[in-house]
């Protein structure tokens, strides 16, 4: 292996162990009680190497929540690998995004304090993976002449804030496993209006 591979894997490793150690944090501690020493120090890094891959905090925090975003939109993706039927590939993906709505990681940077630390319209513009996710399903669906509603930006928008607003509902609820259920039976209901054939069952669990 080079220098400059070496190099680089160690770069790569110091970015990586600094956003393990933020977001461990920013979940338990949440981003206003959580300083940036600390993160430092839970990495057994220097400030100085911090500040070397982020300029604040609030960079530190917006790259963690495009790393768990990630994450969530590859769990969604994996979920629905399994299959070639749009309709299954579709409710698998959103199944699988309901089940992570109950992880408290996801909860507590995500939904609960991302919009108050970077502002609604910048979530907004960091959903667009997600968003574009949900939009590629949508017009899987059409194109295979199983959809009631001819795909449209407007069509994904609404279908996202929906899910949007069932996490929240989720993250929210005293009792997360039952909100869950309650939510994915909603859900799939909600579904039946864009499906254009027999639709399958969106599971609850």
């Amino acid at each position: 292996m080079t220098v400059k591979g070496r190099r680089q894997e160690y770069v790569e490793a110091t970015r990586a162990a600094l956003l393990d150690s933020a977001s461990e944090l920013f979940t338990e501690k949440g981003f206003a009680q959580t300083s940036l020493d600390e993160v430092a120090a839970a990495a057994r890094l220097t400030k100085g190497a911090l500040y070397h891959h982020f300029a604040n905090k609030q960079a530190l925090f917006e790259q963690v929540l495009a790393t768990v975003n990630d994450r969530i939109a590859q769990t969604v993706i994996e979920a629905g690998a399994g299959t070639d039927e749009p309709w299954a590939r579709l409710t698998r993906g959103l199944d699988a995004f309901l089940d992570a709505c109950l992880d408290r990681e996801y909860q507590r940077i995500c939904l609960r304090q991302a919009p108050a630390v970077l502002g609604w319209e910048r979530c907004r513009e960091l959903e667009a993976g997600m968003m574009g996710l949900l939009d590629a399903m949508l017009r899987e669906l059409a194109v295979a002449g199983r959809s009631r509603l001819q795909p449209s930006p407007l069509l994904t928008r609404v279908l996202f804030r929906m899910l949007s607003e069932a996490a929240m509902v989720i993250g929210e609820a005293e009792d997360p496993g039952a909100a869950r259920a309650e939510v994915g039976v909603l859900v799939e209901e909600l579904l039946h209006s864009v499906h254009g054939g027999n639709a399958g069952v969106l599971p609850s669990s």
